[in-house]
């Protein structure tokens, strides 16, 4: 049985392919300059530079889609995967209020850098380094990294104890971050130790089957879901991929987002369970539970 976690946006809503693409595919967060996995940086073009490079701009799938110094970049603010270079190399060139932070590109590309809010998230808690939302930011000594996107101080894999008590160094790219683990510490009452990708694990209050202490039926893979902007909850399930041709889900459940997920109906008391709640996303679509976010 597979285990990993999924973007919690994913479990809200039904995508096209374009966005679906782009909000499981990551982004981290890196200082200037060259990092400890030797990333490269897109410089920041001049308009003439622009110009002659017909990607520029341009929708793309991965890095290999934009001509260099180009990275494609998932940008959650606009819902789009585009071709770009570098906004900023300096603080003192972004407006008051926002530093200036890399951003790795999809499939190997060049770590392009922007100007980006600083927010209240302190080391630990999660985080969206391309957002709409300042309140889903790191502190400006911080940076975002990780798949599912925390706050981390940056640290050195070659020296021991560079990382406080409940946090670990992860070999993440571009560069190693302090990313909690809870598997020593434990967690406060009425919370559990949740897995995440990059060996990072946190407290959450959990809704629905916890299928990390318990393994999910043949064929199904264990499901954690949540909700950037409200990170202390965690919604887990084992659930059937409804991808590729042919598939199909089992009775009471309907497709979403290439998972099954249950069906309801909304006239029917406590349908989902506690923490989910009953939805139809269009007239026509079937009603489902979704986590109650």
């Amino acid at each position: 049985m597979k285990r990993h976690a999924l973007p919690g946006v994913l479990a809200a809503i039904c995508l096209p392919m374009p966005l679906i693409l782009l909000f499981m595919l990551s982004s981290w967060t890196v200082e200037q300059g060259p990092s400890g996995h030797g990333s490269r940086i897109s410089p920041v073009l001049n308009v003439e530079e622009r110009t002659r490079l017909s990607t520029y701009k341009r929708r793309c799938r991965a890095s290999s889609d934009c001509e260099s110094p180009l990275g494609c970049l998932a940008d959650g603010r606009h819902g789009i995967l585009y071709c770009i270079d570098s906004q900023c190399m300096a603080d003192t060139q972004c407006p008051d209020g926002l530093v200036c932070r890399g951003i790795e590109t999809v499939g190997e590309g060049p770590v392009v850098n922007f100007c980006l809010p600083i927010g209240p998230r302190r080391q630990g808690e999660r985080c969206s380094p391309l957002s709409r939302r300042g309140g889903v930011a790191c502190r400006e000594e911080l940076r975002c990294g990780g798949r599912q996107g925390w706050c981390g101080s940056p640290c050195s894999l070659q020296e021991e104890e560079t990382c406080p008590r409940g946090f670990f160094c992860a070999d993440v790219r571009p560069e190693p971050l302090c990313l909690p683990t809870c598997e020593q510490t434990g967690c406060p009452e009425g919370q559990q130790c949740i897995r995440y990708d990059d060996g990072v694990s946190a407290c959450a209050e959990v809704h629905g089957h916890n299928c990390q202490q318990s393994s999910c039926p043949p064929n199904q893979e264990c499901r954690v879901r949540d909700f950037r902007v409200s990170p202390a909850a965690v919604w887990l399930a084992c659930t059937t991929s409804c991808q590729g041709p042919g598939a199909v889900c089992p009775a009471g459940h309907v497709c979403l987002g290439y998972a099954c997920e249950p069906s309801c109906q909304p006239d029917a008391p406590g349908a989902c369970g506690e923490g989910f709640r009953c939805i139809q996303h269009r007239e026509d679509s079937p009603w489902r539970c979704v986590p109650d976010w």
